[in-house]
């Protein structure tokens, strides 16, 4: 008895065991019929109930709607200089309650409801706008890309995903090493301050990607909120500025590099020889074309601004560095054209001196009594029938010498008494000061006359000195008005 009491316990206990676990099964097949899902909950029925007797002209809350902002940046498409704008891709998100659209009384088992976009035609919305666009429109990829969604105590969320223009402000006096601004402004476009309140959000931008640009880096950004007047009242704004910096590596390697191998150029020509005029020309003037060249490609993408850039200082400074080259050279070209007619003056007087001194050794050989004659270079009138002889009006210019040789009168006394006469002649005292002066100032043995060479050789240092000097005042400048990080 005892053995079949306890058989019949096991098959009770695994009959129980059977029941329990089929009837979990069917709790838990229950339980999945019952979850909630999109398609068990009946929109149409819930969106005609919240619609009904709902006037879209009224405002949510009579004392006027706080509306939250935010912004999911996917990315900038490019800035222009020319046109002083921006292209960007935004998530731009506006939130706020609405009680008439509340259906936590419904019962209804989802806590939110997504609403596709024409449901926002249906219901009242605070008109929001980018005030400051240029364009803007709405993504369609392919169908429009926006959606609401509706929580049970009415609060709305709607969502856009854009595709905007906006201005900058361009200021190139730091170009390019400037930072540019750009912006966008928010404000609803129907309703003034005391219907509608623009707020940021506690993340109002949210940077969905890093921002690469060729040209620039985005090195912050910023959001605030201002309130303008307008005749009819005053308006709420929300703007968000967004500050990129130029990127200066490809200026350092394109105009800043060969600008600066261009001067160093031009002074190549300091080391020719002063006769190769051509050579040095050509250098010169190819040496300012190039760089007219380079100046060129960098303003043909810039607008035409009226005052000057920090690139255009360095321009000006770099052709007024060649410039002097040709100066120099101007300079070079004319002390040797006085040097040769120096030596060819030089020449021809010694010439002419050898030649006297011959005529003056021939005329004390031929007379006996040793008596020097005078070389006359005007001829004695000799007396005719008529009278006496006379003599020619210039019988007392005619006992000297003239001797002209390379644009120059050399006048050199005939005899001994004239150069005594010319020596013991002396003008008055206060006229001689100022030549003593000028003795005691510049003495009369020293040689003051400055040859090519020696302007060639100077500007051999100084070219080169000063370009070194221009440099360092030049960054030392404006890297201390730089005001963006390096």
């Amino acid at each position: 008895m005892a053995g079949h009491s306890s058989h019949n316990d096991l098959r009770n206990w695994l009959i129980c065991c059977i029941w329990i676990v089929i009837a979990a099964s069917f709790v838990e097949t229950a339980a999945v019929d019952k979850r909630c899902t999109r398609n068990s909950i009946n929109l149409g029925n819930i969106i005609d109930t919240l619609l009904k007797d709902y006037d879209i002209h009224l405002l949510p809350e009579a004392e006027g709607v706080n509306v939250t902002i935010e912004m999911h940046v996917q990315g900038v498409s490019g800035i222009s200089e020319i046109t002083a704008d921006f292209e960007l891709d935004v998530m731009y998100s506006e939130i706020w309650l609405d009680p008439r659209l509340s259906f936590k009384h419904l019962n209804v088992c989802a806590t939110n409801i997504t609403l596709k976009s024409d449901f926002r035609s249906k219901i009242w919305n605070p008109d929001t706008c980018i005030i400051n666009s240029k364009e803007s429109s709405i993504h369609s990829s392919p169908s429009e890309n926006s959606y609401i969604i509706v929580y049970e105590n009415g609060l709305v969320w709607s969502n856009f995903r854009l595709k905007v223009k906006a201005p900058c402000k361009m200021d190139l006096k730091m170009f390019p090493f400037d930072s540019i601004q750009c912006q966008l402004v928010f404000e609803s476009y129907s309703f003034n301050i005391d219907e509608v309140n623009l707020l940021w959000h506690d993340v109002p931008i949210t940077m969905m990607e890093k921002v690469e640009l060729p040209d620039f880096d985005l090195i912050g950004w910023r959001t605030d909120s201002e309130e303008l007047h307008y005749p009819n009242g005053n308006w709420q704004r929300a703007l968000v500025k967004f500050t990129f910096a130029r990127r200066y590596g490809f200026y350092l390697f394109q105009s800043y590099f060969p600008t600066s191998l261009t001067v160093i150029s031009s002074w190549v020509g300091f080391f020719f020889d002063v006769r190769s005029v051509s050579a040095r020309i050509t250098l010169g003037v190819s040496s300012l074309l190039a760089l007219t060249f380079q100046f060129g490609n960098v303003l043909r993408h810039l607008p035409r601004v009226s005052y000057i850039k920090c690139l255009d200082v360095w321009m000006i400074f770099s052709v007024i560095f060649i410039f002097c080259t040709l100066v120099e050279l101007a300079i070079v070209c004319q002390l040797n054209r006085w040097e040769r007619e120096k030596q060819i003056g030089s020449k021809v007087l010694g010439h002419w001196l050898n030649q006297i001194r011959k005529t003056r050794k021939n005329n004390t050989s031929d007379n006996g009594d040793g008596v020097r004659k005078r070389f006359l270079l005007s001829p004695i009138h000799k007396e005719d029938n008529d009278g006496p002889s006379r003599p020619s009006p210039d019988n007392n210019l005619a006992k000297r010498s003239f001797v002209k040789a390379a644009g120059t009168v050399t006048v050199i006394p005939s005899s001994d008494e004239e150069v005594e006469m010319l020596t013991t002649k002396e003008p008055n005292w206060w006229r001689t000061v100022p030549s003593r002066i000028a003795q005691l100032c510049c003495p009369p043995d020293r040689d003051w006359s400055i040859t090519s060479v020696q302007v060639d050789r100077c500007s051999m240092i100084m070219f080169p000195l000063s370009f070194l000097v221009f440099n360092v005042i030049y960054w030392c400048i404006y890297f201390k008005k730089m005001d963006r990080p390096m």
